[in-house]
């Protein structure tokens, strides 16, 4: 007989594991997602490509919110940036010295939070 035990889980961390999917899966259906910046806004605990941010997707945008945003190419994408103006299906980003205008569509959504540190060893694998 093939012994198992080594490669099942206990109730407990299944339980646990259960709960953590359960709390993603919420979190995804409410319009809430992770990411992981490429460059932009800085905070006190380093660059923004040393974290992952929470964001909302779909969220209003208004003048001053802090965005996530897929940049069109040879630039790094995704980044931190803040609105400087809207128009219409266009907005204005800041996200160093310069302003650029991006579509809305481009837009990921609004910042909630960013958890420093994570994004250092995802960089490592790869994403």
């Amino acid at each position: 007989m093939i012994n198992l035990y080594p490669f099942m889980m206990s109730t407990t961390v299944q339980k646990r594991l259960g709960a953590v999917a359960l709390v993603f899966v919420i979190l995804f259906a409410l319009g809430l997602r992770l990411g992981h910046p490429q460059d932009g806004l800085k905070n006190a605990l380093g660059s923004a490509q040393s974290g992952i941010v929470l964001y909302k997707k779909g969220a209003d945008l208004t003048t001053g919110a802090k965005v996530m945003v897929n940049m069109d190419a040879p630039a790094k994408s995704p980044i931190i940036a803040f609105i400087v103006k809207t128009n219409g299906d266009s907005v204005d980003i800041q996200s160093g010295a310069n302003v650029e205008t991006v579509k809305s569509a481009q837009i990921y959504g609004k910042l909630i939070a960013v958890i420093p540190f994570i994004g250092q060893i995802l960089g490592v694998v790869g994403l």
